[in-house]
Order: structure tokens, then C-alpha cells, then sequence
């Protein structure tokens, strides 16, 4: 593996933000025309990264379950770095634009992401590497660990890619059914399910409790409630109407406030935890079964 934690987070040279202080009210919150002019370059960042990750998918070629979890590994780091900074051009291109439902439905995304990302490396990863040495067991156990980290869903992609939407009809009425009695839904036997992107909140929330505050926010401001309905309002001569061309965009104030949280939330331990994932690659002198 990297020799340390800190030589996984160097890879990841990612530009470090402040925290903002959620107990402050007005005081502490930094200048967002900055704070977007740095987000940008380290979008630009990433979006260079995501092009030199060139690591094709074959599994077959792996001598051992070392080496497997190697390409299992980079094939994870390329895919958070390429949706992170897909998410984050998307983010700002609806900043520019000033589209601020887009803006909350990206943001949310890149909260969700960097929650998965730290759930598995906290509460899955950590265990195994701690340990001195890995049993074949634990081996398999990681590989195991790998696929569900890579793999993991709830939808039937199978089905889906192969048009089977008779089948995938069917197979909703029947878990409808199971619901209401109460069965636990059997999944397809090739489906690998996921962690709860729930819990990956919950869990990062018990250490920090301000991911909750930015979580409940971004999912109010993208669900059908009066959080998204208030991205779509303006106000003129005192009077609030729910177009964005009335007047001044409600959304503008909440983009003010909400956007030192979101980049509090993602951007350092995002690049804290990819750190971390990377340096769970074996080195080459250490491929050994």
C-alpha cells in the first residue's frame, strides 16, 4: 500500500477550504465570489485528473486477489473523481447560468458522494487494512468489499441494457406486493446491493453534526416542497411570485448562504477520503498472493 495516509492525500492535490463557522450569523462567511473562483480551479483540477485515470477494466488479467483489488481500487478512484467533477461543472454552469434548482441538485449529489466515499472508507476499508496482515479470508473479504463499492445498486442494469422491460414490469408490481405485506423483496442474484446513502449521512453526522444541517438543506431545496419552490421564486416591491423573471431570485440569497456549507461538506473531506481509497493500492514489490 502507500506508505502512509499522507502520501494517498498528495496524489490528490486538491486546494484546501476554509470551514465556516455555522454558529456565526453573518460575520464569518466568506466571499462567495472567491470561494466560486476557487471551487473552479478545482473543478479544472480534477477535471485534468479525471483525464490521466486510464485504467481499463480486466479483472482476468489479475494474477491474485491483491492485484484485483488493485484494479478494483483505481477504477474507483477514476469513477469518484470523474462524477465529482462532472457534478461540480455541472454546479457551476448552473451558477453562471443562474439556474439554482440545478445548482441544489448537483450540490446534494456531490454531499451524497463524498458520504458514501467516507462511509466506506471509515467503517469498511479501515477495519481490514488496520489489521497486521491479511488472512486469504480477509483478502476475500476486501475483493467482496471492492465489488460493492463499484457494483452496488438497486436497479436491475441487466434488464435494463438487454430490454427486458416485460420482466423489469413484473418485477416491480411483485416488490409493490411484497411491500404492502410486509416480505422482504429478494433482489436478482447478480445485483449487488448498496449502502444507504442514509446512513452514510447518519454515520458521518455523528462526528459532525453539520453534514446533517447541509443535507437536510440541499434535499429541501431539490424535493417538491417549499425548499425547491423557493429556487424558482423572486421577489418585487415587497411582493413574492414563483418565477424567477419577476424580480429578485430568492435563490440568489440562498446560494449567498448555502454554498460555503456545501463546500464546507465536500471539498476537503472529499479529497481527505479519495486520498485514503488510494492509498489502499498495493505498491508492485507487494503483489503477492
Amino acid at each position: 500500500m502507500a506508505s502512509s495516509i499522507s502520501e494517498g492525500e498528495a496524489i490528490f492535490n486538491y486546494p484546501r477550504f476554509g470551514l465556516p463557522k455555522f454558529e456565526s450569523h453573518g460575520g464569518n462567511i466568506p466571499n462567495i465570489e472567491e470561494l466560486i473562483d476557487v471551487f473552479r480551479q478545482g473543478t479544472l483540477h480534477l477535471e485534468q485528473m479525471a483525464k490521466k485515470l486510464e485504467f481499463p477494466w480486466a479483472p482476468d488479467a489479475c494474477r491474485n486477489r491483491l492485484e484485483l483489488h488493485n484494479m478494483y481500487a483505481r477504477s474507483l478512484v477514476t469513477s469518484y473523481v470523474s462524477r465529482f467533477s462532472e457534478l461540480s461543472r455541472g454546479l457551476l454552469s448552473a451558477v453562471d447560468g443562474k439556474t439554482y434548482l440545478l445548482y441544489a441538485l448537483t450540490g446534494r449529489s456531490l454531499i451524497e458522494i463524498t458520504a458514501t466515499l467516507r462511509y466506506y472508507m471509515v467503517y469498511k476499508y479501515k477495519p481490514l487494512f488496520d489489521k497486521a496482515s491479511l488472512t486469504p479470508d480477509d483478502k476475500q473479504t476486501l475483493i467482496n468489499l471492492d465489488d460493492q463499492h463499484l457494483r452496488g445498486t438497486r436497479f436491475d442494469w441487466e434488464s435494463f441494457l438487454f430490454q427486458r422491460y416485460g420482466q423489469m414490469k413484473e418485477d416491480a408490481a411483485r416488490k409493490l406486493r411484497e411491500k404492502k405485506a410486509k416480505i422482504k423483496s429478494a433482489s436478482a442474484s447478480y445485483i449487488q446491493e448498496p449502502v444507504n446513502v442514509q446512513t452514510c449521512i447518519e454515520k458521518w453526522a455523528e462526528e459532525t453534526p453539520e453534514v446533517l444541517i447541509a443535507y437536510n438543506l440541499f434535499c429541501d431545496l431539490v424535493h417538491p416542497n417549499v425548499g425547491s419552490a423557493f429556487l424558482v421564486a423572486s421577489v418585487a416591491n415587497g411582493q413574492l411570485s414563483f418565477s424567477r423573471s419577476r424580480g429578485e431570485p430568492v435563490g440568489a440569497g440562498i446560494l449567498q448562504q448555502s454554498f460555503p456549507i456545501l463546500v464546507s461538506a465536500t471539498q476537503k473531506p472529499f479529497a481527505k477520503y479519495l486520498g485514503l481509497l488510494i492509498a489502499t493500492i498495493w505498491q508492485e514489490d507487494e503483489l503477492v498472493s
